[in-house]
């Protein structure tokens, strides 16, 4: 029995289908939903220090809103035990810390195609976390 299952989301549409099975999946199980949103490190030009405060402002707004969105649609569906969690840093690093630390039984995650030098060279999040997670992992597409 899963008491406990992760899910990590990022508005995207495999995210939102992913929030939807770790919604569905919680309310059969009567388990606690963690539903998990990082706010990625961004880099710098000169121009995005001098603007970071209003932006980390508006990300935590946006990161936020995001979360209690998940939140309704999950309670929607029937889950009665839901704790949202913000985060910022990398994405698979935060999120399995997250399900390290709160003994998770599952995460779900919405799998995406790479679109960037970036992604090719260091992988995706679905990829980071499929390798690394010490529990089972459910990538919905």
């Amino acid at each position: 029995m899963l008491s406990k299952i992760l899910v990590g989301i990022d508005g995207s549409e495999p995210a939102k289908k992913a929030s939807e099975y770790a919604s569905n999946l919680a309310t059969k199980n009567n388990s606690f939903l963690y539903i998990v949103h990082v706010i990625e490190e961004f880099g710098g030009s000169m121009r995005a220090w001098e603007q970071r405060d209003s932006y980390v402002k508006e990300l935590r707004s946006h990161s936020y809103e995001l979360l209690k969105e998940n939140e309704s649609k999950a309670k929607e569906l029937g889950v009665t035990k839901i704790y949202i969690i913000g985060e910022e840093g990398d994405a698979a690093e935060k999120i399995l810390l997250v399900g390290k630390n709160k003994k998770v039984d599952t995460i779900v995650i919405g799998s995406r195609g790479l679109s960037t030098a970036k992604g090719f060279l260091l992988g995706s999040v679905s990829h980071k976390i499929t390798n690394y997670a010490k529990c089972p992992v459910i990538i919905v597409r």
